[in-house]
């Protein structure tokens, strides 16, 4: 009986001990939670395993991180923006006033140098400016029609043949890939797109189409002619005739009539009618159906009177 009652005892005890270490754990709990000072590590950690800011700094928030909408401190928010912006425009601008300036120049001189000085040699000098048009036109039909047709003036305008296309004098330091070499008469020339080149100091220097020369391939924009049934081609100034499955520079034939003349021909005043001469031809200005077009008419010399 008294085992009893002792072990009922102590059983009673550590309840009633049981009970106070419980309601102390209670109370310091709060405490430990909102009192207990953290490591920087554990109290900026989130859940998600990232770093979270702490509230108890909130001046150092503010002053090193700013929002997005305000300005940024120092030079971060002026000078960067500001720098990168001004130096890629300034690259621009130089990068094209520089090209501009380039082109501009190169092309003057190639202007001045190549095609007004060699034009005035082909033209003024080789030309016999003592000369008439040949009578024997007014026995000819030319595509059924007598004679010449009738003279009618229209101001020349260079017509441009594309950038490939250079006139008589033009000088460059190389060759596009397209270039082939053709020959005659032991000179080799450079043909490429119309444009023939002879090797010069330097780099090369476009010539006048070699009469006879053959070629395999034209450029596009050539003129197909039909003169009293023959067919004939007709690019840049040169006149061509069909050989075999190529191509032959030939004199211009009397009477063709073509439609464009290019760069670096020149008017001419013939009996006081102005024609246009170029590669050793004379042009005869005309009107058809409202188109002006260019006959080709052939010249013959003048008796020169001596003065008394």
């Amino acid at each position: 009986m008294k085992v009893t009652l002792i072990y009922l005892f102590l059983i009673s005890i550590l309840s009633v001990f049981a009970t106070i270490a419980q309601a102390q754990r209670m109370q310091h709990a709060p405490a430990r939670s909102g009192n207990r000072q953290m490591s920087g590590t554990q109290q900026n950690r989130s859940i998600n395993g990232g770093a979270r800011q702490s509230a108890s700094r909130p001046n150092t928030h503010e002053f090193n991180k700013p929002s997005r909408s305000g300005q940024h401190t120092g030079m971060n928010s002026q000078q960067r923006p500001q720098n990168n912006h001004g130096t890629r425009e300034a690259n621009v601008q130089n990068k094209n006033v520089n090209r501009d300036s380039r082109n501009i120049n190169n092309k003057a001189a190639n202007v001045n140098q190549n095609t007004n000085i060699n034009r005035n040699t082909n033209v003024n000098i080789n030309r016999n400016v003592n000369v008439r048009v040949s009578t024997h036109h007014t026995h000819v039909y030319y595509n059924g029609y007598r004679g010449y047709y009738p003279y009618h003036y229209h101001p020349y305008r260079p017509y441009y043949y594309g950038p490939y296309w250079h006139p008589f004098g033009f000088f460059v330091t190389t060759l596009a890939v397209t270039a082939v070499v053709v020959s005659i008469e032991n000179q080799r020339y450079y043909y490429d797109n119309g444009v023939y080149y002879v090797s010069s100091s330097g780099g090369y220097t476009v010539v006048q189409p070699p009469t006879n020369i053959v070629v395999n391939t034209l450029p596009e924009g050539v003129e197909k002619i039909t003169l009293n049934g023959v067919e004939y081609y007709y690019f840049g100034g040169a006149f061509y005739e069909p050989s075999g499955d190529s191509y032959r520079v030939i004199p211009a034939p009397d009477g063709a009539v073509i439609t464009n003349i290019p760069d670096g021909a020149e008017e001419v005043e013939v009996d006081g009618d102005k024609y246009v001469y170029y590669n050793n031809t004379y042009f005869r200005p005309f009107a058809q159906d409202g188109k002006n077009l260019y006959q080709v008419v052939v010249m013959e010399e003048t008796e020169t009177e001596e003065s008394n």
